[in-house]
């Protein structure tokens, strides 16, 4: 018996603090001096037929693009007066966006020799072919300083 007294008191205790959070004494229940203004208005849900059914679709897939043409083959001559550089039967012109490459490594055109085998991706224009990207597949000369080089030798 005295622990269920014990137990009603402990929870009259832990019970009077909510309770009296919910009468607060500023609150007069009179009315209030102006009125409320009038609740927002409710909007409606659009019909079933005007949500658009995409939402169980696959995702829309990228657009393939079309590779740059390209053509390889030995290297005929290159004017670098000119810049332009002639592969079998194509001349191209270099313009400041040509990516030269040789041996993997960035280039310039006077490292494109007469006879090393190129590969030309380009655009077209009317009858003149802009390259874009210019791969050359022989290793790039090593400087001679590197070549040169002794260290700690006398």
């Amino acid at each position: 018996m005295k622990k269920t007294i014990l137990k009603i008191a402990v929870c009259a205790l832990l019970a009077a603090p909510v309770l009296s959070r919910g009468q607060d004494t500023n609150i007069s229940m009179t009315a209030p001096s102006q009125p409320l203004p009038p609740p927002p208005p409710v909007v409606a849900a659009p019909p079933a037929a005007e949500i658009p059914a995409a939402t169980n679709a696959a995702p829309a897939k990228p657009k393939k693009t079309r590779p740059a043409p390209a053509v390889t083959g030995k290297v005929l001559d290159v004017d670098t007066n000119e810049m332009t550089l002639t592969v079998g039967k194509h001349k191209f012109e270099l313009t400041s966006e040509t990516r030269i490459y040789k041996g993997g490594k960035p280039a310039i055109l006077s490292d494109i020799a007469v006879d090393d085998k190129v590969g030309v991706t380009y655009k077209k224009d009317r009858d003149i072919f802009d390259a874009v990207t210019i791969i050359d597949s022989r290793k790039a000369e090593k400087s001679e300083t590197s070549t040169n080089s002794v260290s700690g030798q006398n």
